[in-house]
């Protein structure tokens, strides 16, 4: 057999060659028989051996009795050849397994030598020494760290890390021990790293950490805010005050920036309709803030909003306090067909704030023709009936009406979920007015030839933010912006500074190579996508805390889309396919609830197939 040693890194080792090739050798290295292609110049020099087992072992044992220092005294820090190190500390007549062995054992001491990869070596100066036999002290340290970390972690005690952990499991240094430890410990035990973690306390609060990462990932240096906080600009100096109107919101109940509100006039040809939207855009210094947030966050129990408190406080729509607004009134026919429409800035007193859950119990499709005398009754069936005209005329529902939305509460402790189906006369008014209000702003904001952020969906392609004006197929409108949220959206905020600047017909708009509204339109879609799966996210931890808190083991669960189940009451979705077969939509069976891993927002489950119902 054709044995040689290879060089391979820092290391040498013995080789079998397989197969000659003009460039390489396909081998295989004694003892671990690892099968690989080696370059010819990794050839250090070939063995004469009949029986490998008996010179590997031979060699082994020459290792332990060659002293390294002794040749370290013989020689200079020149650069030496094998052979010439063999022939110092052997003799003339070394053998084979004398200078292999010598060989490794000075690849194995690279304290004292320098390895050249080739078989040839050279004495350390002291001070390379010394910094070698401190790294060797430094990874002595690190291996005792190590051990005693992962002692801790199999124990199931809390390690001395000394890391955040939010940054060691999001955003860690690979080559830190701590890392290395919990990513080796967590693989051995079968465990993710964010389970491990809080198995042994290092995460005491889920929520917490969730939440902590997600700030770490998309605001690493911190929510953006403005350097100062300037009053609102002197436009606002020369803005009236209209107090002819009686305005009011529709916001459920933990709504803080109210961006819309309604109005209602009664006239002899038919109805005056506003729609009036808070103004932020009126302070330009909020710009880049809002470019870099891009939106308000949501998530159960709590929010991260866009713009600060302050600003917030001063434009949301209150009741009783007078608001700076950018408003579009149509002007409708007695059969709501639009007649006209015109946009203006103005100051309204919002007369009240109407919250859904308490709205939806007296204006909903039961009561549409019954008179309960709630508060602006008359004015929300006018608003209603328009909706229903306007839904009609475009051909497309604005809500889809088998979506639940969940409400999510937390009293003493405890969470509370309350699904409510979308589809009511409330949705359908507040939709089909911001649709209006959104294609109305868009196509003047086209026609005057001022850049503006489109919400544009075709035919086989996903929705997508653009500065070309095009349809929305979805909704089939020929044009449609966002900028009835100013407050929480920044592509509202851009589109509202481009409608002001027309409304005050001065050129003080963007321009379409403007960086602040060229960064929301390239950013918007990925980071909006990232701030809704994270609110995806906190809604499944806290629908399995459900889950756990209300000892549910089983449930019953809905086809709403081939072999996709919803769970019942809880947002929820499990997908069968290949567990059962699938059945008509709506149609019901029973789900078993096992092993809920609130760390891994895991649950296993198993199908107790029911007969329809």
């Amino acid at each position: 057999m054709n044995y040689i040693i290879i060089s391979d890194g820092q290391e040498y080792k013995i080789a079998e060659i397989l197969e000659n090739h003009k460039n390489h050798y396909i081998v295989k290295t004694f003892p671990n028989y690892e099968k690989r292609k080696v370059k010819l110049e990794h050839k250090i020099y070939p063995i004469s051996t009949n029986d490998i087992n008996k010179f590997y072992i031979q060699v082994s044992d020459l290792i332990k009795i060659i002293d390294i220092k002794l040749l370290s005294e013989l020689i200079d820090e020149k650069k030496y050849s094998l052979d010439e190190l063999s022939n110092l500390y052997f003799g003339e007549k070394y053998s084979e397994i004398e200078k292999t062995a010598l060989l490794y054992k000075l690849a194995h001491h690279w304290v004292h030598f320098n390895n050249f990869q080739n078989g040839y070596f050279s004495k350390c100066s002291l001070e390379e020494e010394s910094k070698r036999v401190e790294i060797i002290n430094n990874q002595q340290i690190e291996q005792q760290k190590f051990d005693n970390f992962y002692q801790d972690l199999i124990n199931n005690n809390k390690p001395a890390f000394t890391t955040n952990i939010v940054k060691l499991l999001s955003k860690p240094d690979k080559h830190s021990t701590e890392y290395k430890v919990l990513s080796h410990t967590a693989k051995e035990l079968g465990l993710s790293q964010i389970e491990l973690c809080y198995k042994v306390g290092l995460i005491k609060d889920l929520e917490k950490f969730f939440i902590d990462s997600f700030m770490l990932e998309n605001f690493p240096k911190g929510l953006a805010i403005p350097q100062t906080i300037k009053s609102p600009n002197s436009i606002l100096d020369s803005i009236l005050i209209n107090s002819t109107i009686n305005v009011f919101s529709i916001d459920d109940s933990t709504t803080t920036e109210i961006d819309d509100a309604f109005s209602v006039q009664i006239i002899d040809s038919g109805y005056i309709i506003g729609i009036h939207i808070a103004a932020p855009a009126l302070e330009e210094s909020l710009a880049s803030v809002v470019a870099e947030n891009i939106s308000t966050i949501y998530y159960p129990g709590d929010k991260i909003t866009m713009l600060p408190q302050e600003i917030i406080n001063r434009y949301s729509l209150w009741a009783t306090i007078n608001s700076p607004v950018v408003s579009i009134y149509f002007t409708l026919d007695k059969e709501f067909n639009i007649i006209s429409y015109n946009s203006t800035i103005e100051i309204v007193k919002i007369t009240a704030n109407l919250r859904i859950e308490e709205l939806e119990l007296l204006f909903n499709t039961d009561n549409l023709e019954k008179d309960s005398n709630y508060q602006f009754e008359k004015e929300l069936k006018i608003l209603y009936k328009f909706a229903d005209y306007l839904e009609k005329k475009r051909g497309k529902p604005s809500v889809n009406n088998l979506i639940l939305d969940y409400n999510f509460s937390f009293i003493d402790g405890r969470v509370i979920i309350k699904p409510r189906l979308r589809g009511n006369p409330i949705d359908k008014l507040v939709s089909e007015l911001m649709i209006l209000a959104n294609c109305t702003w868009g196509r003047m904001l086209t026609n005057a030839f001022i850049p503006a952020i489109y919400r544009v969906k075709q035919p086989n392609y996903p929705v997508k933010m653009t500065l070309t004006p095009n349809s929305h197929t979805g909704l089939n409108v020929d044009y449609y912006t966002w900028a009835t949220s100013p407050l929480r959206r920044a592509s509202d905020y851009i589109n509202q500074k481009q409608i002001i600047s027309l409304i005050t017909n001065n050129k003080n708009f963007y321009k379409a190579t403007n960086e602040t509204l060229l960064e929301v339109v390239d950013n918007f879609d990925s980071k909006y996508t990232k701030y809704i799966e994270f609110q995806n996210k906190m809604e499944r931890y806290w629908a399995l805390c459900y889950l756990l808190q209300e000892k549910i083991n089983s449930i019953e669960a809905t086809f709403i889309y081939k072999s996709r189940i919803q769970l019942e009451n809880i947002p929820l979705e499990i997908d069968t396919q290949g567990l059962i077969a699938t059945k008509p939509k709506s149609s019901k069976i029973l789900v078993k609830i096992l092993n809920i891993n609130l760390a891994n927002l895991y649950f296993d489950f198993k199908i107790i197939d029911k007969p329809s119902t």
